[in-house]
């Protein structure tokens, strides 16, 4: 199938199609930013069944001029396989970014209610609270807060296993930062192709409009 090719403006241009066939005509460029599936096999979906294989990140390496970084997502369960990957792919892998958030909802089993549930016992409801539902995970803090009951633990297994779960909250994304091998000196890459060094002065943030150092 050949690829939908949509170009929004001069510096702007999303093309539809499988990466396999798009990388081969593309190239070189200076960067990559990309957000690949994290092998989590998501609701069994098969295009996340495992992280992206090496060959498939040296169709990208081979598409990057020299110095090219690569700013790649995974998630904590499987980022490792990722960047083993991407290393044996040949890129370097230089350093770290740890996205963290506050909006991921907890997928956490609730080890005391699971104990109850398979005895057959009833938990007594104590109280009510305000909060995304389970149904809703998207409600929390927009005005649209669901109601869900507080119960008590029934026996004496789950009163012991009170508070404990299977899961943390998922609350951070990693970033790894990596770079097509320099052709000679970083000065020398940087002179020839534009790449190979990061803008870190770019990156800072100002506070009380004073610049931090």
């Amino acid at each position: 199938m050949e690829p939908l090719v949509v170009r929004l403006s001069d510096s702007v241009t999303i093309i539809h199609g499988d990466c396999r066939d798009v990388l081969p005509t593309l190239g070189p460029v200076d960067a990559v930013v990309t957000d690949p599936p994290y092998g989590l096999r998501f609701m069994g979906k098969h295009w996340d069944y495992d992280v992206p294989y090496a060959d498939l990140w040296r169709l990208l390496l081979a598409a990057c001029k020299p110095g090219a970084h690569l700013l790649s997502f995974a998630g904590t369960r499987t980022q490792h396989r990722m960047a083993v990957n991407i290393e044996d792919a040949g890129f370097e892998i230089r350093d770290m970014i740890a996205w963290v958030y506050g909006s991921g909802f907890p997928k956490s089993l609730d080890v005391s209610k699971a104990i109850d549930k398979a005895a057959g016992a009833e938990r007594e409801v104590v109280g009510r609270a305000k909060g995304a539902g389970a149904k809703d995970p998207d409600s929390f803090g927009n005005g649209h807060n669901s109601e869900y009951s507080i119960t008590a633990p029934a026996t004496d297994a789950a009163k012991q296993w009170d508070g404990w779960g299977s899961a943390l909250k998922p609350a951070m994304e990693m970033i790894s930062v990596c770079r097509k091998p320099l052709i000679g000196t970083i000065a020398e890459n940087v002179l020839a192709h534009g790449t190979g060094a990061i803008n870190v002065d770019g990156c800072r943030i100002a506070t009380n409009g004073e610049r931090l150092q």
